[in-house]
């Protein structure tokens, strides 16, 4: 019973981790890693635009100040 207290955790660690290893090699050989990169180049992109089109534009409180 002390030896599965003693080599239980680690059993357990082991399997997960190739578990984790396995998982990880199916997504990279499946292509399902593949387009992570465009994923966060278009959210980039999309708020860029929503930042300009929520913009406050200046130059409409200038003029409003000469006149």
């Amino acid at each position: 019973m002390t030896d599965f207290e003693v080599i239980g955790p680690y059993a357990i660690a082991l399997l997960m981790s190739i578990g984790a290893l396995c998982a990880f090699v199916w997504g990279v050989l499946s292509g399902a890693l593949s387009g992570a990169d465009d994923a966060a180049i278009r959210f980039y992109r999309t708020e860029l635009e929503n930042d300009r089109i929520d913009a406050p534009i200046e130059h409409k409180h200038i003029e409003q100040a000469d006149e």
